[in-house]
């Protein structure tokens, strides 16, 4: 189990009011390829064969198109990481028209039940996978640490 004894949560989130705002330290843009840790949360387990942490997760993407209601696509990597380690992927293209889109990727729920002894730091990563300009705006990271 974790340092307590009954089932707790460890989050993280950001809420952004406008995904097109460049000038709000909240939200960044991804270069193509680039890998960036949108968010972390650590949790402290000390009896692993005993333990399970849930993962959810949640990232708002924007994508400010080329305009005119020409055809536009993006591509993003979405992942979770256990200390640096992926250990659950989606990889998604979208073809869109439209001079502004924003979507929400959903609830994305992993089950680690092989938590390492100490801390561990779950991430949340992105990647942009096509020469599209993607913008991370909200997005959060929730871990539930419980014993089995």
């Amino acid at each position: 189990m974790g340092i307590k004894e009954e089932p707790f949560v460890e989050s993280q989130s950001v809420s952004v009011e406008d995904p097109y705002s460049f000038t709000d330290p909240n939200v960044f843009v991804l270069s193509l390829g680039v890998s960036e840790v949108v968010l972390s949360v650590d949790v402290y387990v000390k009896q692993p064969q005993k333990t399970q942490v849930t993962l959810d997760s949640m990232v708002q993407i924007a994508v400010p198109g080329i305009g005119g209601g020409s055809p536009d696509m993006f591509g993003l990597t979405y992942e979770i990481q256990q200390n640096g380690t992926t250990i659950a992927t989606i990889n998604d293209e979208m073809d869109f028209v439209s001079v502004r889109r924003h979507i929400n990727f959903p609830n994305f729920p992993v089950l680690d039940n092989n938590p390492n002894i100490g801390i561990n730091t779950y991430d949340l990563v992105c990647t942009s996978t096509a020469d599209a300009t993607i913008i991370i705006a909200s997005r959060s990271l929730k871990a539930t640490v419980f014993p089995v």
